[in-house]
C-alpha cells in the first residue's frame, strides 16, 4: 500500500485523512454505493499507485513510463465502477487483473525498460481523469482551442488562420473568450471533492 504524504500531499487533506483507516473493502464499498464521492476512489488511487508497476514488472520485468502508467491507470478508473463491491473479490487482485487486462487490449507492446524516478506527476493522475472526461463535455470549438493552445503552444494567430482555412471566420478577441471559457467549464464541471481535494 502507497502512503506517502510526500509524494503525495493530498494524503493530509480533510476530505482524505478520514479515508485512511478504512480497509480495501470498506472504501470499494463506500465508492460503489456513493460513485458521486469522488474521494473513495482517490484514496484507492493513493494505496495502489504504484502497485501496477509491479504487476508489470513482475509479468514482463520491464518498468512502466510515466505515461504508459496514466493510460493504465485512466483505463482502470474507466473499469473499477462496472464490478459491483463483492466481498469475494480481493481489490489488489482486481486491480492486477485490470493491468493484465489493459496490457492484452491495449496490445502494447514496451520494447525498453523506461524507469520513471520523478513521481511529482503522479499525484495528479486522479485530477487529469477527471478533466480529460471533462474535455468531451466541452463545444468542438472551445475543446479545440482549448487543447491546441494549452498542449500544442499554439498561438491566437495561427488558430485564428486555421479556422479561416476550415471555413470559419473567428476573430481574435473570440478565440481568447472561448479559450477563457472552455478553462471555466472544464474546472466547474469537476465533482466537487476533486476541487476540493487538488484545487483549493
Amino acid at each position: 500500500m502507497t502512503f506517502n504524504s510526500d509524494i503525495f500531499p493530498e494524503l493530509n487533506h480533510e476530505l482524505i485523512i478520514p479515508l485512511q483507516p478504512f480497509s480495501d473493502q470498506e472504501l470499494w464499498q463506500f465508492w460503489t454505493t456513493y460513485p458521486h464521492q469522488h474521494r473513495y476512489l482517490v484514496m484507492i488511487f493513493f494505496r495502489y499507485a504504484f502497485f501496477p508497476c509491479q504487476v508489470v514488472s513482475s509479468e514482463n520485468n520491464i518498468e512502466l513510463s510515466a505515461t504508459y502508467l496514466e493510460l493504465l491507470w485512466f483505463f482502470i478508473f474507466d473499469r473499477i465502477n462496472e464490478y459491483q463491491e463483492d466481498k469475494t473479490i480481493i481489490l489488489s487482485e482486481l486491480i492486477a487483473n485490470l493491468t493484465k487486462q489493459f496490457l492484452w487490449e491495449e496490445r502494447l507492446i514496451i520494447s525498453s525498460t523506461n524507469s520513471q524516478k520523478d513521481n511529482s506527476e503522479l499525484r495528479y493522475f486522479p485530477l487529469k481523469y477527471y478533466l480529460e472526461n471533462n474535455l468531451d463535455r466541452l463545444s468542438n470549438l472551445e475543446r479545440m482551442i482549448l487543447v491546441v493552445k494549452d498542449k500544442f503552444n499554439w498561438e491566437d494567430e495561427t488558430i485564428s488562420q486555421y479556422l479561416q482555412q476550415q471555413k470559419q471566420r473567428i476573430t481574435l478577441a473570440e478565440i481568447k473568450a472561448y479559450y477563457t471559457q472552455a478553462h471555466s467549464h472544464l474546472i466547474n464541471n469537476l465533482p466537487i471533492d476533486i476541487i476540493s481535494i487538488y484545487l483549493s
